[in-house]
This record gives structure tokens, C-alpha cells and sequence, in this order.
């Protein structure tokens, strides 16, 4: 064998080397480019479900919210209601008739566990009082006993108020049955 053909199959040899190398690295980079895709395709699926779970989760919240946003309105409205038929006893209290201001005094005075000297009240309870009437300006009276240490109020605020304390439950089934 010549030198020449030494060297060429040397070179020959080389070449086949450097294009197994080159093979071998080119499917290496292959390799590695798919692991990347893999990787990638995992990471984004991964942050879909994420995405996904928050979506679900807003959604959730938001319907919740808006329940109980509806329920608030919806209690509001009710109590609303509740108060008004307080308020329209309210006012039937102030817009009773002579007569009616006689037996609302005469029913107070029979509530009172003492013996009452005296009535406070508006202008308009005093035909209606038969023992001594004090003016004041207020709706409804107050009882005074004959030594002024004890009094009972019988005020529309505060017969308003016990009567919402006492039946308001009973006014909610009735109106809201």
C-alpha cells in the first residue's frame, strides 16, 4: 500500500468518523429539541389546568357573590316591608279618635303596678286623662306614680318597638308565607 493510498483511506476513515459524529449529534439535537417540545407541551398543559382551575374558581366566587348579593337585596326588601306595617301602626297609634285616646289611657292605666297620680303627655291625650294631666310634648303618655318615684311609658316609639321585639317573626310568616 502507498502512502497516498494510506492517507486517503485515513482521510477516508476520518470522514466516515466526522459523519458518524455528525449523525450521532444531529440525533442527539433531535433528541433534545423533542424532550423540549415534550417539556413545553407538559408546561402549558400544566398551566392551562391551572388557568382552568382559577376560571372555575372566579366563577364560582362570583356566582356566589352575586347570590348573596340577591339574598341581601331580597332580606332588605323584606325588612322594608316588615317595618312599614310597623310604621302604618305607628300611625294609626297617632291618628286614633277622641274615644280611642280614652280607652288607650284607661288600658295604660290599668297596666301600671302602682297606684298612677299623674299622666304626661301631648295636648291632644289630655280630654282623655281623668286624673292630673301634665303636657309634654310627646306622642303618647307616661304614668307617674303619687310619690313620682316610678313611671311607665307608654310612648308610641316604645309600643312600637315592643311590639316589633314581640311579633315581628308572626308579621314576617304573614306576610311572606
Amino acid at each position: 500500500m502507498s502512502l497516498k493510498e494510506v492517507k486517503s483511506e485515513i482521510l477516508e476513515e476520518a470522514q466516515q468518523k466526522a459523519d458518524e459524529i455528525i449523525d450521532e449529534a444531529e440525533q442527539q439535537r433531535e433528541e433534545i429539541l423533542e424532550e423540549a417540545r415534550q417539556e413545553a407541551e407538559a408546561v402549558k398543559e400544566e398551566y392551562e389546568e391551572e388557568l382552568e382551575g382559577e376560571k372555575d374558581s372566579y366563577e364560582t366566587k362570583t356566582i356566589s357573590n352575586a347570590r348573596m348579593k340577591a339574598k341581601e337585596k331580597r332580606l332588605k326588601a323584606k325588612q322594608a316591608k316588615i317595618d312599614e306595617v310597623f310604621e302604618n301602626f305607628r300611625e294609626s297609634l297617632e291618628d286614633l279618635t277622641k274615644k280611642e285616646r280614652e280607652d288607650f289611657v284607661e288600658k295604660c292605666l290599668d297596666k301600671v303596678e302602682f297606684e298612677p297620680e299623674k299622666v304626661i303627655g301631648g295636648e291632644e291625650f289630655e280630654d282623655a286623662v281623668s286624673i292630673d294631666f301634665e303636657e309634654e310634648d310627646i306622642e303618647g303618655i307616661v304614668v307617674v306614680s303619687k310619690d313620682g318615684s316610678r313611671r311607665q311609658s307608654f310612648t308610641f316609639d316604645k309600643i312600637v318597638e315592643e311590639m316589633k321585639s314581640k311579633h315581628r317573626k308572626e308579621v314576617a310568616e304573614k306576610l311572606f308565607e
